[in-house]
């Protein structure tokens, strides 16, 4: 008797302890974010100073996640991004580059993958469209282009990022490369000369994230 009721006990307890311990989980995750850029730009012969960029449009990520347990896990998956810089080249000229690009994250997950947990990855962007606007004494003046050579075709960039529970997460990314081709700026502003030989680009962003569908769920068992 002592025998089955420990036999009993094993069950259960191993029903438990796979219903409150899934080891393995892949799922999809729709994505969307508000983003707060500026640039580190230098240029020859001006005074440059550097604006953060506010925007929400449009930002849309679709990602794949796969958890290897309860304490780590990875996701990649596809972005669609705006991103850009404002910088003051002297007091009456105003440039706003941005460019939309498609991107590739890869990032490892650590901490608890069903609340608050840290992640640290890496991004392969190709910036796909180009917009430039002027401000010159208050007036505009407007460029867009598809695949710009006013900027490098491949950005790629590291970034961390903290999730919460609720979905929410803050990242930081840095791109590895100059934002901007040094010698193929047009400012379209007579006798001014725009060359940087410096235009690193960064983000911190708000985003929120929420699970659109279940892919593939393990549990642990003893059985």
């Amino acid at each position: 008797m002592k025998k089955y009721l420990l036999l009993a006990c094993l069950v259960a307890s191993a029903h438990l302890f796979a219903q409150d311990n899934p080891t393995k989980k892949m799922y999809s995750v729709f994505a969307g974010e508000t983003i707060f850029s500026w640039g580190n730009v230098k240029a020859e012969g001006l005074n440059t100073k550097n604006i953060v960029r506010f925007t929400i449009f449009l930002h849309l990520n679709q990602q794949f996640h796969y958890d290897f347990s309860k304490k780590a896990g990875f996701f990649t998956g596809i972005s669609l991004r705006n991103v850009g810089i404002i910088t003051d080249l002297n007091d009456t000229v105003r440039m706003k580059q941005r460019v939309y690009t498609l991107g590739i994250p890869v990032a490892l997950k650590l901490g608890n993958m069903n609340g608050t947990n840290f992640a640290l990855g890496a991004e392969a962007e190709l910036a796909i469209h180009y917009k430039q606007k002027n401000f010159v004494n208050g007036e505009r003046g407007r460029t867009t282009e598809w695949f710009s050579d006013r900027t490098n075709l491949f950005l790629p960039s590291v970034f961390a990022q903290i999730n919460f529970k609720d979905g929410l997460y803050l990242k930081y990314k840095y791109y590895l490369t100059d934002f901007l081709v040094e010698d193929a700026q047009r400012t379209n502003v007579p006798n001014l000369t725009y060359r940087p030989t410096s235009s690193q680009m960064m983000y911190i962003s708000l985003g929120v994230a929420v699970p659109n569908r279940v892919i593939k769920k393990e549990t642990k068992s003893l059985m």
